[in-house]
C-alpha cells in the first residue's frame, strides 16, 4: 500500500505535467518545485520540529 506522500506526489506531478502540457510552463515548475519541497521537509521531518 503506498503512502499518502506518495499519492500526493503522484496527483503533483501528474497536475504538473498537464500544466506543461497545455503550455502554462511557469505554473507546472511551480508546482513541481512545490511538491518537491513539500515533500523534502515532510520526510526530514522538520515541519515536526518546527512545531514544538
Amino acid at each position: 500500500m503506498e503512502s499518502s506522500t506518495s499519492k500526493s506526489l503522484m496527483a503533483l506531478g501528474l497536475l504538473a505535467g498537464l500544466m506543461i502540457g497545455t503550455g502554462h510552463i511557469g505554473g507546472g515548475l511551480a508546482v513541481a518545485v512545490a511538491a518537491g519541497a513539500s515533500a523534502w521537509m515532510a520526510r526530514s521531518e522538520a515541519v515536526k520540529r518546527d512545531l514544538r
